[in-house]
């Protein structure tokens, strides 16, 4: 499958969800091409995005009171017992809760996506990372799919990857494989090629969006938070 054809796909089927006309809670006022009226609504109650262990996280750096944490997510997951304490905790429990924390993540954002209405760049991620997952042949066998955030001076974001080289805080690293998906940008926009949740980081293509590639330029900073190997993807509907 070429990267076209993925980028189409994918921002078609995107179109037809309820994510295409959802209003945003948090607008950057910078980024609207028309009145944010159009696009934003007041925060509503918060489903919550689920926990997920960040990648840069691991057993040997969690702190004690993360690992307490950690550790009565594991119960909850029927990972360990309830009656245990929270010491019993292992790095091979750790690290099977990492994988059911990414599943859970994924099945919940598959079913905000079924009725999404509005919500923060957070809650569009997860909806549009649920819909790759129960829709994985969308994208090409092999790809990697990353959860991002960003930190600007209007506040943090969240958006996904797919299929990026290079150094996660240098955009312009990320090779010409890469493309991102971002719904949570696109309803802040009135024109093509805003209008697509899906960019292509290379120039060439319809889905290039030089004002997005500029809006990620713009950041303080930008960092993996979770990768997804289209196997992972796979796995969570198997």
């Amino acid at each position: 499958m070429s990267k076209l054809t993925a980028m189409t796909a994918i921002n078609q089927s995107l179109q037809s969800t309820s994510l295409s006309s959802a209003r945003v809670w948090n607008p950057f006022h910078s980024l609207a091409e028309g009145p944010t009226a159009a696009f934003s609504a007041r925060p509503d109650l918060d489903p919550k995005v689920p926990q997920v262990i960040a990648d840069a996280k691991t057993f040997a750096n969690a702190s004690r009171s993360e690992k307490i944490t950690f550790a009565a997510a594991a119960k909850h997951s029927g990972l360990l017992d309830r009656e245990l304490e929270w010491s019993a905790l292992t790095a091979q429990v750790f690290e099977r809760l990492r994988t059911q924390l990414k599943i859970d993540y994924l099945k919940r954002g598959d079913e905000s996506i079924k009725n999404f209405s509005s919500g923060v760049c957070t809650m569009f991620a997860c909806a549009a990372l649920g819909h790759l997952a129960r829709n994985h042949n969308l994208l090409d066998p092999g790809s990697v799919v990353e959860l991002f955030k960003y930190e600007g001076d209007q506040g943090g974001h969240a958006f996904i990857v797919v299929n990026r080289a290079g150094t996660p805080d240098d955009v312009d690293s990320w090779g010409p494989q890469c493309y991102v998906i971002d719904p949570w940008y696109a309803r802040h926009r009135i024109t093509a090629p805003g209008t697509n949740a899906v960019k292509d980081m290379t120039a060439g293509t319809a889905f290039h969006d030089p004002a997005f590639v500029a809006f990620l330029k713009d950041a303080n900073s930008r960092a993996v938070q979770v990768t997804f190997p289209h196997t992972q993807l796979i796995q969570a509907f198997s």
